[in-house]
């Protein structure tokens, strides 16, 4: 037990910690040296297009919509629910979003925007966590519809598969797997923050910390929670790599898009003006 975790997650865990340690010390790749703190306030709470109310609606409008599929998840199968990397996700997004609406709401209490005002608090959180789902998002549902729902399909007990099936494919499973990435797309459409490469220290803080939530798990109950993070398997050790690379491939193609996107609409609205 303890030979196949040194052989593959406690090395990559270790690496992702002194990744994020470095990423988030050093900021590298950043315009100022502040990295998200010298972020405007106004980038957070205005969209690219539309008025601030806009967002502040759409933002509120997606928190209440994960609550209560989160909180009717949580009444059908209780906590253990928490046991999986989708349900974290799942409340990490809830907790995005909610905090947006609070800056947003924040933003509509004030007479007039300050261009020049730095981020809050509360701002600052807000960047942390839409750096961190943007890439969760993608890994999940990729990760969900490529691997793990093919593994389920291919087992050889058909009644297993047809409950697999009505699992997969009820409204919460669709909410968690797909629907969440279409809200931060949405998100990623409407808002103006700006996409930092450090930011990915935080990501793998997150991921880490599953990471260690899974070790736990399997010392306590002897049972991987995924199949594919089994450490006992020979593979192990490039499915442990792979996942280390997967996070930071989304990452980087969302800061491509991201990227792109700013330059397409950033023109159409001045974030200066007006609310």
């Amino acid at each position: 037990m303890a030979a196949a975790l040194l052989r593959a997650p406690i090395p990559v865990l270790l690496a992702g910690f002194l990744q994020s340690a470095y990423l988030l010390r050093k900021k590298p790749w950043s315009k100022d040296v502040r990295g998200a703190w010298a972020v405007r306030g106004i980038d957070v709470t205005r969209p690219t297009t539309g008025s601030t109310l806009l967002l502040f609606a759409y933002r509120a409008t997606a928190a209440l919509f994960i609550l209560v599929v989160g909180v009717s998840e949580l009444q059908d199968r209780g906590m253990d629910a928490f046991k999986y990397y989708t349900v974290w996700n799942w409340w990490l997004l809830g907790a995005y979003f909610t905090l947006a609406a609070a800056a947003s709401f924040s933003a509509l209490q004030r007479e007039r925007p300050n261009p020049e005002r730095r981020v809050s608090r509360l701002e600052h959180a807000v960047v942390v966590l839409f750096h961190v789902n943007l890439t969760t998002v993608v890994v999940v549902d990729v990760l969900t519809w490529t691997v793990l729902w093919p593994i389920m399909r291919s087992h050889p007990d058909p009644t297993l598969v047809a409950a697999f099936r009505d699992i997969m494919f009820s409204f919460t499973s669709c909410s968690q797997h797909g629907i969440n990435g279409l809200l931060m797309l949405a998100e990623l459409l409407l808002n103006n923050i700006t996409f930092m490469p450090y930011m990915m220290g935080y990501v793998s803080l997150w991921s880490s910390a599953y990471s260690v939530w899974t070790m736990y798990y399997y010392l306590t109950t002897s049972h991987w929670l995924y199949p594919f993070l089994d450490a006992m398997q020979s593979w192990s050790p490039a499915a442990y790599l792979g996942m280390f690379i997967l996070h930071w491939a989304f990452f980087g193609s969302k800061a491509e898009v991201a990227g792109r996107l700013v330059i397409q609409l950033s023109t159409k609205q001045d974030p200066g003006s007006g609310t």
